[in-house]
């Protein structure tokens, strides 16, 4: 059975299901504010191990993630399938900018704010600077590639949106919360996972 470690929590996963659903299932600290349509970017994650075990990179990402984004290993969640049973680790953009922001108000006892805020201003230039050095190509290709019903009413399932928010707020807050088990009838949706070949 395939494994997912999102922000250092294992979690269990099938064949075909996209990252963000192994995610929102089990609480991570995930964006999901278009619900998967691959439209606002805030299932960034970043590909620590595994990267074999994912589907390949497609259109969408390619117009979101710049060149150098795609080879550090940043994918979007809801456009990268597990096609493989090995374990993937990934590290969310909403975790890092967390551990980033709790650097500022309380800096480790070797530092202090200011010399917190150094980094954290420069990941946010980095990623408003890769946003508008796209714009707009990577928004039109990003359009192309969804459906209009995902953009007109991207909450299709509002249970489940909402808890899914109530899960990840309470898991990143420390709050205990039951994850849902991974059952044979766990939906997997949206993304075609073409065959792993074997390595010869």
């Amino acid at each position: 059975m395939p494994m997912v470690v999102v922000n250092g929590v294992t979690m269990e996963a099938k064949v075909g299901e996209r990252l963000i659903d192994v995610a929102r299932r089990n609480g991570a600290h995930i964006g999901f504010v278009c619900n998967g349509a691959g439209i606002c970017q805030t299932c960034q994650c970043q590909v620590l191990s595994g990267a074999e075990n994912l589907s390949p990179v497609n259109v969408s990402e390619q117009a979101w993630l710049t060149e150098s984004r795609l080879s550090e290993g940043h994918r979007l969640a809801c456009k990268t399938a597990i096609r493989g049973a090995g374990t993937v680790e990934v590290r969310t953009k909403a975790e890092d900018l967390r551990r980033q922001v709790i650097a500022v108000i309380n800096p480790p006892a070797d530092s202090n704010p200011v010399a917190q805020l150094g980094p954290l201003v420069q990941y946010v230039v980095r990623m408003a600077t890769d946003e508008v050095s796209r714009f707009p190509f990577n928004a039109i290709t990003a359009f192309r590639q969804v459906k209009p019903s995902d953009i007109t009413w991207p909450f299709r399932d509002l249970n489940r949106y909402v808890s899914d928010v109530s899960r990840v707020v309470n898991t990143t807050l420390g709050r205990s919360e039951s994850r849902p088990a991974l059952t044979s009838s766990t939906q997997v949706i949206g993304i075609e996972v073409p065959e792993k070949t074997p390595v010869s």
